[in-house]
């Protein structure tokens, strides 16, 4: 039982609740929009994308307690990892064997949805691959490299597994769709870049070269902050453009936070019990605003 806990634990099951705030900002714009979709292909599209994060999830933990960066870093509920692997390192193998199971079920459940979806083939392959990139090469590769770190989780979840979910379902690509799947895309930047602040220093010592890392704390809470503004600039124009009812811009209320947490990000010297506060309202913003703009968008339409 140990050690199922312990492999369960690297799942990181309460971080799962992205995937379900990605894919119900998709559901409330194919709601609005009047687009038939099947539960068949949707509920593929769950397990695809549970399967991907868990999978990422895992080999994250692996990689880094093989690195032996999870024996140095000082966790946090939201950063440093689940401490699972530091108390069990004899289950790293099991971890490792169980992150590729899920990354054969994303591929085997996004072959399934290639076949049902009515959207063109090519785009599907395309997307499927560039996901597949990112969840293997996240920790050992992309997080060697500045930009690629800042980019691919948003790029994951957002651009991905938001906008892939509409345009499976719907068979078809929209404008208006794909500028507010930047919504979740630069908040899920923003979410993965705040957690590093903690960790910057053990990271740089276990090879990692994140945005924290090669240009300072300022420079990262400046990045958060336009990421932030260019989120909420997307979520507006993008409810414009879709002449959405009044009461769907309430879907933006989670963001007024977000400047509370760059005055806490651009002043950061160490891990302050109110920077744990503002890693907390960042996590709350980034799974409520899509959350939100869903139920919203389904009860408008």
């Amino acid at each position: 039982m140990r050690t199922v806990s312990a492999v369960f634990q690297t799942m990181r099951p309460p971080f799962l609740l992205l995937v379900v705030s990605c894919l119900l900002q998709s559901i409330g714009l194919l709601t609005y929009l009047n687009i038939d979709w099947s539960w068949l292909i949707f509920s593929l599209v769950c397990v695809c994308g549970l399967s991907a994060h868990i999978a990422v999830n895992m080999l994250n933990e692996y990689h880094d307690c093989a690195s032996q960066l999870d024996f140095h870093t000082s966790r946090t509920p939201f950063s440093g990892g689940s401490g699972a692997l530091v108390s069990n390192p004899d289950v790293l193998n099991a971890v490792r064997i169980t992150g590729w199971f899920f990354i054969v079920a994303t591929a085997v459940t996004g072959l399934l949805i290639m076949r049902l979806s009515t959207a063109q083939p090519f785009q599907l392959v395309t997307m499927g691959l560039l996901g597949l990139v990112i969840v293997i090469a996240y920790t050992p590769i992309l997080n060697r490299y500045a930009i690629l770190c800042l980019l691919a989780p948003g790029v994951g979840f957002g651009l991905l597994m938001s906008y892939g979910c509409f345009v499976v379902l719907g068979g078809n690509h929209s404008f208006e769709v794909m500028l507010l799947a930047l919504v979740p895309t630069l908040l899920t930047n923003n979410l993965l870049l705040l957690n590093q602040f903690p960790d910057a220093e053990a990271d740089q010592q276990h090879g990692r070269n994140h945005l924290v890392i090669q240009h300072g704390y300022s420079t990262a809470a400046y990045v958060y902050f336009v990421q932030w503004q260019l989120a909420l600039l997307a979520l507006l124009t993008g409810l414009w453009l879709l002449e959405v009812p009044w009461f769907v811009y309430c879907a933006a209320i989670p963001m007024v936070v977000g400047l509370r947490i760059y005055a806490l990000a651009k002043d950061f010297n160490k891990t302050t019990p109110a920077f744990l506060a503002g890693m907390g309202q960042n996590v709350m913003m980034t799974l409520l605003t899509p959350a939100l703009l869903g139920v919203l968008l389904c009860v408008a339409g």
